[in-house]
């Protein structure tokens, strides 16, 4: 099987007089990621006006043209399949959906070569490495658990995301809050890269358009259980929307700043429980979108694991004033 590919461009519309060649040629390959384009440009796979180019930055102007040789599944060499546990709640010939479990990172990265998402649908879905992103249509963070969708065929890729960029995807969360939120509400807050933690988002002007809406399903007596909707789907956003309103996720080290639970009031158990939970009290209940197998709209929901339960199950009997 031949699973080379070339793609040709003509650049136009600069919104200047130049732009760097790895900068245009994310934008036009869109489901490729920014290493792993960079990657064909030092390997020689790019050419600019017949003339083969090693260096990312080259200039790039107006009616340039652009070749691009690769192999659909050089994105993958490096990366070794390994035998990780998917939780696969749905199949069917064109795409799953697993109930990701936390600790899992999504991609391989730096500090995270192997023992990823990816190394375990290249292993069991060893067809996977011709697709862009070895068929992962949307990200989890590490320590989220819930529902995850994977496709598995290019047919399938282009259409889940062609919806998810449509917004025709209902992504539904479960998460725990610190502080009572009396209402239901939105959060209209752009977000964007951390000024100073690259590791980390915040909200500010220049950011992404960014929306999360958010329904109250419980008010205890130090802490909110609330449903989230997003409209779109940036990093961390929803950590970061609830951070923004001085609500940051129980468990969430990395945008708390600063706020603690109080826990004044509780039972000794529920108390533990909340000082010790290690991750973001966050889950991934609930997906609705239009079956590309049967064009049927579907639901799937996944309950939250052991640790969110006996969370919640704690707060319903114990955690009211």
């Amino acid at each position: 099987m031949n699973n080379t590919n070339q793609l040709t461009f003509l650049v136009s519309n600069l919104k200047k007089k130049f732009s760097r060649l790895d900068c245009i040629l994310v934008v036009l390959m869109k489901k490729y990621s920014r290493s792993y384009i960079k990657k064909l440009i030092l390997y020689g796979k790019v050419i600019v006006n017949y003339v083969v180019t090693l260096i990312p930055k080259k200039k790039i102007y107006h009616n340039d043209l652009i070749f691009v040789f690769f192999s659909l599944d050089m994105e993958f060499i490096k990366f070794k399949k390994e035998n990780i546990y998917l939780n696969i709640i749905y199949e069917d010939p064109l795409f799953l959906i697993i109930n990701k479990q936390e600790n899992l990172v999504i991609h391989p990265g730096p500090g995270h070569i192997s023992g990823t998402l990816l190394n375990g649908i290249l292993y069991h879905y060893e067809k996977n490495k011709i697709l862009p992103r070895a068929g992962i249509v949307h990200r989890l963070d590490r320590y989220t658990t819930g529902l995850l969708i994977i496709a598995k065929t290019l047919f399938a890729y282009d259409y889940l995301t062609n919806l998810l960029r449509l917004r025709k995807v209902v992504k539904d969360y479960d998460v725990i809050v610190i502080g009572q939120i009396k209402h239901d509400g939105v959060i209209d807050l752009p977000i964007k890269r951390h000024k100073h933690c690259r590791t980390k988002m915040m909200t500010g002007s220049g950011g992404k358009n960014s929306m999360t809406y958010y329904k109250v399903i419980a008010i205890f007596r130090h802490h909110t259980h609330l449903r989230i909707r997003l409209k779109t789907g940036r990093t961390h956003q929803i950590r970061v929307h609830l951070s923004s309103i001085l609500h940051p996720i129980v468990g969430d080290k990395l945008y708390s700043n600063g706020i603690q639970s109080n826990i004044n009031g509780y039972s000794i158990q529920l108390s533990n429980i909340i000082k010790y939970f290690s991750r973001p009290a966050l889950h991934a209940s609930r997906l609705c979108f239009q079956n590309p197998s049967n064009n049927i709209f579907q639901t799937w929901e996944v309950s939250p694991p052991n640790d969110l339960v006996i969370f919640l199950n704690h707060l319903y009997n114990f955690g009211f004033i």
